[in-house]
């Protein structure tokens, strides 16, 4: 089997570094070869105008969010006033109906009441009461088959019969009545409610309206200010112009009084907004020294033209070298790729025989069900 190198600490400290110094150089390359980031450099007024519209605009998205965080905290209140008064509507319909279940529906008033009566027994009177032969204490009181009271007790259940009747008529009636009550005044409150909440609604847009008239009438009178000041301001820039080119028109300078550009520090100096120009003999010393300053300037210009095609040649010839470079780069790892590709096959075609060798060789003898079935058939 072919051993393969594997790489230690040290290899791997070496080549960060390596690889470090090449980002570091083509960093620096980038700027050094950069000729517009030297000599013009980054564009401040740019950057600062970019950061105040980001500035502005964040402004402006913080005001907008405190606006909508106010329209929420309004709707809000209105909202808590609103199920306040629904809640307490709600309590007050509660109370009328527990103030009327206390008053009309009370259990004594109930036709099953003398089977649930807790004093019945106190209630009562003895069986033979209302007979008109009354016996004492120790005596029989009723016979089997005895009905002693069979015609009274039939008519007063038809007449508690009858009466139960009519009275359940009555209450369902009234429970009709006072469920109708309570929907109109259910009804009342949330209509009242709603004509409040529309009220407020129609307040906030009249003051809103008018605060927005009393903004306009302001912006008038301010525009009105202005347009006056602008006017005054206007005229009084004519005045001034007018007066100005007339002292301009009369002056020595239009003119052309030679004498008033004569300065009192010398003969040969001369007052420059007087002065009105040069004779012959100045004019051949200007024309001398312009003729010296483009014969300079011309000079200066060779120079640098000569030194930017040095620069340029300097710059291709590195451009060359920086191409040549990535090349032999580019060719180094597709050498180091080749390779790698090599050894990767080589180990893969190592772990097959491998594990053909574990497959026919070590893992041949699997165990059956006669190897399993020898364990737990008895007791040790």
């Amino acid at each position: 089997m072919m051993k393969l190198q594997i790489a230690n600490d040290r290899d791997r400290k070496e080549a960060q570094n390596r690889e470090r110094r090449r980002q570091c150089e083509l960093e620096r390359r980038s700027r050094i070869f950069n000729a517009r980031n030297r000599k013009i450099g980054i564009d401040v007024r740019f950057l600062e105008r970019q950061v105040e519209e980001k500035r502005a605009e964040r402004d402006e998205q913080e005001r907008k969010n405190l606006a909508f965080a106010q329209q929420m905290i309004k709707d809000s209140n209105l909202a808590v006033v609103l199920e306040a008064r629904e809640r307490e509507e709600r309590r007050r319909i509660g109370l009328e109906i527990n103030e009327y279940r206390y008053r009309y529906q009370r259990p004594e008033d109930r036709r099953e009441y003398d089977l649930n009566d807790p004093e019945v027994l106190k209630k009562q009177l003895p069986p033979r009461a209302s007979d008109d032969n009354p016996v004492g204490l120790s005596s029989a009181q009723k016979f089997e088959g005895e009905d002693l009271n069979y015609e009274e007790r039939k008519k007063i259940m038809a007449e508690q019969k009858n009466a139960w009747l009519e009275q359940q008529v009555q209450e369902r009636k009234a429970a009709e009545e006072e469920r109708k009550k309570a929907e109109e005044a259910y009804m009342m409150a949330i209509k009242s409610r709603d004509a409040r909440a529309s009220e407020l609604d129609q307040l906030e847009r009249e003051c809103r309206y008018r605060l927005g008239q009393a903004n306009l009438r302001y912006n008038e009178a301010l525009a009105a200010e202005r347009k006056q000041i602008k006017q005054i301001l206007k005229e009084q820039e004519e005045a001034d112009n007018t007066a100005e080119m007339y002292n301009n028109l009369t002056s020595d300078m239009l003119t052309e009084n030679p004498d008033v550009a004569k300065s009192a520090l010398g003969k040969n100096r001369a007052i420059g907004f007087m002065y009105k120009g040069m004779n012959q003999e100045e004019l051949k010393k200007f024309y001398a020294a312009q003729k010296e300053q483009m014969a300079a300037n011309k000079a200066k210009r060779d120079a640098a033209d000569k030194m930017e095609a040095e620069w340029q040649a300097l710059s291709k010839s590195i451009q060359r070298e920086v191409a040549r470079q990535d090349i032999l780069d580019q060719r180094q790892r597709r050498e180091m790729a080749k390779q790698l590709m090599e050894e990767n096959q080589l180990l893969a075609m190592q772990q097959k025989e491998k594990e053909k060798y574990f497959k026919e060789v070590v893992y041949n003898n699997t165990p059956t069900d006669e190897y399993y079935s020898q364990f737990n058939t008895t007791t040790r």
